[in-house]
C-alpha cells in the first residue's frame, strides 16, 4: 500500500510510505515514477544486504538499511530485516514490510511529523530517517544486557538447560545484531562518496547517524565478549557439577559393591568358614559395615570426594 504522507506545513520534498509491496503498487510504482524492475526486485528482497546504489538512468539513490527484529515465538533470539529508502528528486520512499513497520510507526504522529518537516531538503530528512533507525540497536543491545545480567545472578546460584538456552539465544542475538551494524557501518561510508548532494545539515546528521552506529558498534562488541565469557563460566560450572555427581557415583557404586561381594560369596551353596551359627549373619553384617567405612576412609585420604 502507498501512502503520500502529509507534513503539518508546506515542504519542498514528499514522503510515500509503501508496507508489504504488492504488485498493484510495483506497476503504480513503475508507470508514475519510472521505476525499474532492477529497483523492484532490490525492494522486494528481503534478505538484501545493506548498501547504496545510484541508477544513472533514472537518477533513483537507493539504500539498504538493517534494522532490528525482536524475537518472537517462534525465533527466540533477535534477527535483523532490511528497509529501504529511495530518494527520486524532492520524492523519498521508505519501504517495509509488517516485521519492520514498527520503524516507521514511530513517525506516525503528529509531533514526529513536525520534526522532520524542519528538514531543509530530502538529504536531511533521509538522514533524519537513518538517525532514529539506527538507535533500535541500541535500545536491542540494552534489552540483552538487561536479560544477560538477569540470567548471571541465576547461574550463580543455579545452572539448569532452560537457562543455558536463554544464553546461547543471547549469544546468536547478539551476532546478528553485530553483522547487520557492521554492513550498515560499510553503507553509511560509501554515502561519503555516492552521487546524493548533503547539504551542511545533512551532512552534520550523516555525522550523527555515524557516531549512533559505531556505539552501537562498541557496545555489541562489549556486550558479546560478557555473554561469551558468562557463557564459559556456566559450561565449566556444569563441567564441574557433571564431575562431582559422577565422583559421588562412582564412590557409592564402589562402596556398595562391598556388600553385594559378600552376600554373593554366602549365597553359594557350599561349605563356607563362619557360616555354622545362626549369630554368622551378624559377624558377616560387621565385616560389611567394617570394609565399606575403611573404603570410605581410603578414598577420603586420596580425595575421590
Amino acid at each position: 500500500m502507498i501512502r503520500q504522507q502529509s507534513f503539518p506545513v508546506e515542504t519542498k520534498y514528499k514522503w510515500y510510505d509503501i508496507s508489504n509491496l504488492s504488485e498493484e503498487d510495483s506497476d503504480k510504482l513503475q508507470d508514475e515514477f519510472n521505476f525499474t524492475p532492477d529497483i523492484i526486485s532490490y525492494i522486494s528482497d528481503q534478505h538484501e544486504r545493506p548498501h547504496y546504489d545510484y541508477d544513472i538512468h533514472t537518477h533513483i539513490h537507493l539504500l539498504v538499511y538493517d534494522v532490528p527484529i525482536w524475537p518472537t515465538n517462534s525465533i527466540k533470539h533477535f534477527t535483523s530485516r532490511p528497509i529501504t529508502l529511495l530518494v527520486l528528486g524532492e520524492n523519498i520512499f521508505t519501504f517495509h514490510t509488517e516485521a519492520t513497520s514498527y520503524v516507521l510507526d514511530e513517525f506516525n504522529d503528529e509531533h514526529m511529523w513536525e520534526q522532520l518537516s524542519e528538514a531543509k531538503d530530502v538529504t536531511e530528512l533521509l538522514m533524519k530517517f537513518l538517525l532514529y533507525s539506527s538507535q533500535y540497536f541500541q535500545r536491542a543491545i540494552t534489552q540483552l544486557d538487561v536479560e544477560r545480567n538477569s540470567l548471571d545472578q541465576k547461574l550463580s546460584d543455579d545452572i539448569d538447560n532452560k537457562d543455558l538456552v536463554e544464553l546461547s539465544n543471547i549469544e546468536k542475538s547478539l551476532v546478528y545484531l553485530s553483522s547487520s551494524i557492521q554492513t550498515d557501518l560499510m553503507m553509511l561510508h560509501s554515502l561519503d562518496h555516492s552521487k546524493l548532494e548533503f547539504t551542511k545539515a545533512a551532512k552534520e546528521r550523516l555525522d550523527d547517524v555515524l557516531i549512533e552506529t559505531n556505539q552501537s558498534a562498541e557496545m555489541v562488541k562489549i556486550s558479546h565478549q560478557v555473554t561469551k565469557t558468562l557463557s564459559a563460566t556456566s559450561n565449566n560450572m556444569m563441567n564441574n557439577n557433571l564431575n562431582d555427581t559422577m565422583k559421588f557415583l562412582t564412590v557409592w557404586s564402589l562402596v556398595l559393591t562391598i556388600p553385594t561381594i559378600l552376600t554373593g560369596f554366602y549365597g553359594m551353596n557350599v561349605s563356607l568358614p563362619v557360616g555354622h551359627s545362626s549369630f554368622d549373619w551378624i559377624v558377616i553384617i560387621a565385616l560389611t559395615i567394617l570394609l565399606m567405612v575403611w573404603l570410605i576412609v581410603l578414598m577420603k585420604r586420596h580425595h575421590f570426594f
